[in-house]
């Protein structure tokens, strides 16, 4: 993932949170565990090119 898509996912998610989608603070708790996720994918993914 690009540092683009990441920027995107969270700008998703801030229009979502704002908007009301996750009522429940097990579906905001799932939306920030997938956004971490994904950062640390992206962390790994900058180690693994690194020589």
């Amino acid at each position: 993932m690009t540092n683009s898509e990441l920027y995107l996912r969270i700008e998703i998610f801030y229009i979502k949170l704002q908007a009301g989608d996750y009522d429940h603070p097990h579906h905001l708790a799932m939306a920030l565990e997938a956004l971490a996720n994904h950062a640390w994918d992206d962390v790994d993914n900058i180690y693994l090119a690194l020589p």
